[in-house]
């Protein structure tokens, strides 16, 4: 229906005639309330509107009363100080504020009433489009207010309100196209938000480059260099660690340089459109050690949800005291943020987790996860990432501080931005590794938390905004070395697994892969789906 409509405007400037009317109609009808088919049908004929009726009276009434007072609400609010300089200067009687709106209503209600009376001419018209118009539909496969009733036996009922039936050929052409274009749509829509998001930024910065420039030149190589090996060490020890540890208490234990090259390059996949790319790029590159794609998944969920956590507890506790300071544009995530922990607490609680996940993997034929992480060791898990956290934020100091001139007391200021912007980020799925949302997020947040020592640096609050913008693109070039450096190192770690040596430590020869026990299930889940219990590991090991 809003095809139709949509597309009835360019019809009508192309076809002969009324042209896009028709269509208009038609794709209204498709959209509107119950009862359509009936409307469609009265409308087809050419049945005019009785416009003295009382609800035709009553509707022209409250139009003609509604559109002059929003119409001066409007003028009021955008020309207030005009209007109210021209009373001053002309000093108008007080009946010219009575007559006026009186005016107004009889001059609206006069125009409502010449409108429904040139609708109804337009109705008496449609008839005898609707006789040219129909048989040129019906060659062309589209069947306006088609029968009820079906010659054939075996041709399935219409609903009650069809007002138009689309041949087989159509729909298949159309259901083709959509899945054609639907992925493009939903990628040029990201790109659109994207690009948008980079013109507000960039528009401060260029404003204010002289400014900025100066205190760029601040910045110097080694801090960088730095920074970024502290990042590469972070999502090292403290996130492909913890994932290594979690599918070690799944009963799989890689070594260490397999799970850090595996964690570090499926990362790395996060950037391209689709967020199925980093679950499926670990899934294949776990694949040659045994590991079945159900347990990766589940480990690759549970890592992600516990940094998630951790990110969330950090932003909250740095920003929750700047709450009533912030700006509109940034309440929404801060409040998203506070809902997190609660939602993720009970997300993360072991019956909860376990029972979802094994649920989700009965239904889908697949071993269930036998072996657990104890609620102790989720707990540990989260300390020690919410320790990493701190160690990112003393490197995310060390960039920022010549910048804007920090003291190392105020590290928590940097923290709670970066830590909420991650977030941020994180749930912009529109977005490939948060790029674009991740930088705003930051460059608003540590505007409004700034302490005011900071600001008083610069000579006016446009091009502080500015400095902030390019510390956003900073820290995004930051963390892409940082990961750069990892997937490099640990390539270099374990060069022969990623050569897909067969003697690689860790790897599962082809023959034995295919025979690896799968644990006994739980008795419950047993008796609850024999089939998938009973199914073979190496079923498992296919990507779901």
């Amino acid at each position: 229906g809003w095809i139709l409509i949509l597309t009835a405007p360019v019809l009508g400037a192309l076809l002969p005639g009324p042209g896009g009317l028709p269509v208009f109609l038609i794709g209204f009808a498709l959209v509107t309330f119950p009862g359509k088919r009936k409307l469609t049908a009265r409308v087809l004929r050419g049945r005019r509107l009785h416009i003295e009726d009382r609800a035709f009276t009553g509707v022209a009434l409250f139009i003609s009363i509604a559109i002059p007072g929003i119409a001066w609400w409007i003028i009021w609010a955008r020309y207030e100080n005009a209007i109210r300089k021209l009373i001053e200067d002309y000093t108008p009687k007080k009946s010219v504020f009575v007559l006026a709106p009186l005016l107004a209503i009889v001059l609206t209600w006069l125009v409502t009433r010449i409108s429904l009376k040139i609708l109804n001419g337009l109705l008496k018209l449609l008839p005898k489009v609707r006789r040219k118009f129909r048989p040129w539909l019906r060659k062309k496969g589209l069947k306006l207010l088609p029968p009820r009733r079906r010659k054939l036996k075996n041709e399935p009922p219409l609903p009650e309100d069809e007002i138009l039936e689309l041949s087989a050929h159509h729909q298949r052409r159309f259901l083709q196209a959509w899945t054609a274009v639907r992925p493009w749509i939903r990628r040029a829509a990201a790109l659109a938000v994207t690009i948008w998001i980079f013109t507000i930024m960039i528009e401060p910065l260029g404003e204010n480059w002289p400014i900025v420039r100066e205190q760029i030149a601040s910045i110097e190589w080694w801090r960088f260099a730095l920074a970024s090996l502290m990042f590469a060490s972070f999502l090292l020890f403290f996130r492909a660690m913890a994932w290594r540890r979690i599918l070690k208490s799944f009963g799989y234990r890689l070594p260490y340089a397999p799970a850090a090259r595996i964690w570090a390059t499926s990362e790395m996949a996060r950037y391209l459109p689709g967020a199925i790319w980093q679950v499926v790029g670990r899934v294949y590159l776990a694949k040659p050690y045994g590991v079945p794609a159900a347990v990766v998944t589940t480990s690759q969920i549970l890592e992600v949800c516990l940094f998630l956590f951790a990110n969330v507890l950090i932003a909250a506790s740095c920003l929750l005291y700047f709450g009533a300071k912030m700006a509109p544009q940034t309440w929404p995530w801060l409040v998203t943020a506070l809902v997190l922990i609660p939602t993720l607490s009970f997300l993360l609680h072991p019956k909860i987790f376990y029972g979802i996940t094994n649920y989700v993997l009965v239904k889908l034929n697949k071993p269930p996860i036998v072996k657990r992480l104890p609620g102790r060791k989720l707990v540990e898990l989260l300390m020690w990432m919410i320790l990493g956290l701190v160690f990112q934020s003393l490197a995310v100091y060390l960039i920022t501080d010549p910048v804007l001139h920090l003291k190392l007391a105020w590290w928590w200021v940097v923290a709670g931005a970066y830590c909420l912007a991650w977030c941020a980020g994180f749930l912009a799925f529109w977005a490939p590794g948060g790029i674009g949302v991740r930088e705003l997020v930051f460059v608003t947040t540590m505007q409004l938390i700034a302490p005011a020592v900071v600001k008083e640096h610069f000579s006016n609050p446009s091009a502080f905004l500015g400095l902030l913008v390019f510390l956003g693109f900073v820290l995004r070039a930051w963390t892409v070395a940082g990961e750069v450096l990892l997937v490099a190192a640990t390539h270099a770690w374990d060069y022969r697994g990623a050569m897909n040596d067969p003697a690689a430590p860790g790897r599962v020869p082809t023959d034995a892969a295919a025979v690896i026990p799968t644990p006994a299930a739980p008795p419950a889940l047993a008796r609850s789906s024999p089939a998938a219990i009973a199914a073979p590991n190496a079923a498992a090991g296919e990507p779901s």
